[in-house]
């Protein structure tokens, strides 16, 4: 292993114990009243290695957040030609599903707008790459990027109140659910091509 690769691990490692360290505290008291030593000290690294590797603890979230979405998109890549079976919708729900203490203590935070942000965006490109994989009629530019946000914006407000009700409903029913609800408006506008 080259120095190269065991310093990017270490960098790697570090960050994840501060993240990890982050989120469990988090659990017990709102994002506002965690301090950079209270982080530190629940991932037992030192004040100055801390700000080797971050300037705040927002920038801690932030990276944890930006990791996540990486993964949920790679996770995201089978079924992002399947916009019209709503299969993508169950995932998308199945993903939300599975990290819903996280995502829920995010939203009932003082963070919120900083996570509201983030999910919008992942629900927007998920969207996006979809679509653009499927044989569609052209459409203007910002046209299309109507469509794109309508869908993300629709799925992304189902997600959040689906988390702020304790998910009575499985990642399924509501993935069903928001294909019912857009699929006929999608289909409509994606055959007629935009007119």
């Amino acid at each position: 292993m080259s120095t190269k690769d065991s310093t990017d691990l270490r960098v790697r490692r570090t960050r994840k114990w501060l993240q990890e360290a982050l989120l469990s505290l988090m659990l017990e008291k709102p994002f506002t009243r965690i301090s950079i030593a209270e982080i530190t000290d629940q991932a037992q690294v030192s004040r100055p290695t801390f700000y080797l590797h971050y300037r705040n603890k927002e920038e801690v979230l932030e990276d944890y957040l930006d990791s996540m979405y990486k993964n949920f998109m790679i996770d995201m890549q089978p079924f992002l030609d399947s916009i019209i079976q709503g299969k993508i919708a169950v995932k998308f729900f199945d993903q939300i599903a599975d990290q819903a203490v996280f995502l829920r203590s995010l939203i009932d935070s003082e963070v919120s707008n900083l996570v509201m942000n983030k999910l919008h965006k992942y629900c927007y490109d998920v969207i996006k790459q979809s679509l653009d994989q499927a044989p569609y009629p052209s459409m203007e530019g910002i046209i299309w990027d109507y469509v794109i946000a309508s869908i993300a914006g629709s799925v992304y407000a189902m997600s959040i109140r689906w988390l702020q009700m304790d998910m009575p409903h499985t990642p399924k029913e509501m993935g069903e659910l928001t294909m019912r609800l857009i699929r006929p408006g999608i289909r409509d506008l994606l055959i007629q091509g935009g007119e």
